[in-house]
């Protein structure tokens, strides 16, 4: 091959790798963009009140929840049980809005599962002056009965399920909505018409028929964002 042959095949090739790298990065500027890269893990019962905390309490949050329906500390009752609580964290900082799994469960005393019961049905009334209940569901929906604060609202779901015997499962998802991407939540948890009512019909923001405790009059889907002190009595 002549000289001026090889320097051309090299320019070439040059422009040819340069290109795949260009439209490389591209792909990889545009996941992180709209994906947030792979989903942060928190598993422990330990990490607990810190990771909720770390999601709730930033400027503007990094969750669209203020997780009114799970303790703000887990009873110590609940590591005296045979059964131990369970913890699981999932965040992915998806496009416009986080994709999350959160999964709590314990077993508490006699004592403080009633408290439980009573703080959850009682507690939650007021969200930025707008009255609002945790909305109680005991239906085929659900294999337990429920207290919900999000039900399929903006892709997401938000409730705390009575499994007698002193258990209680406290559940958040968003923007997971099969249940192929369900890591963790056990899925006799999940109600029946869980994929069926996050499609876009009847999980999107302004869909009929859904509900959500954070809502306000007329709001936009920025004022639920946040904090877990929004509202609270």
């Amino acid at each position: 091959m002549k000289k001026g042959s090889k320097i051309a095949v090299g320019i070439i090739a040059g422009i040819v790798i340069g290109l795949i790298t260009v439209v490389a990065f591209i792909f990889v500027f545009i996941m992180l963009f709209f994906f947030g890269g792979p989903p942060k893990v928190t598993k422990g019962v330990d990490k607990y009140e810190e990771t909720i905390k770390k999601y709730t309490t930033l400027p503007n949050g990094r969750v669209r929840t203020g997780f009114f329906v799970f303790p703000e500390t887990i009873p110590a009752s609940a590591f005296e049980q045979e059964e131990q609580p369970e913890f699981y964290f999932s965040y992915q900082d998806t496009w416009d809005d986080p994709t999350c799994e959160v999964y709590l469960k314990c077993v508490y005393s006699d004592a403080d599962y009633e408290a439980e019961i009573n703080r959850i049905k009682n507690e939650h009334k007021a969200f930025g002056g707008n009255n609002k209940d945790v909305l109680y569901e005991n239906s085929e929906r659900f294999n337990h009965p429920v207290y919900l604060a999000i039900d399929h609202h903006d892709f997401s779901y938000e409730y705390a399920m009575d499994l007698g015997d002193n258990s209680i499962a406290y559940i958040y998802t968003a923007y997971k909505s099969d249940l192929k991407s369900i890591k963790k939540i056990p899925k006799e948890y999940l109600p029946t018409d869980f994929e069926e009512s996050l499609d876009f019909e009847n999980g999107s923001y302004w869909a009929e028929g859904n509900y959500d405790i954070y809502e306000l009059p007329n709001s936009t889907p920025e004022l639920h964002n946040g904090g877990r002190d929004f509202g609270r009595n």
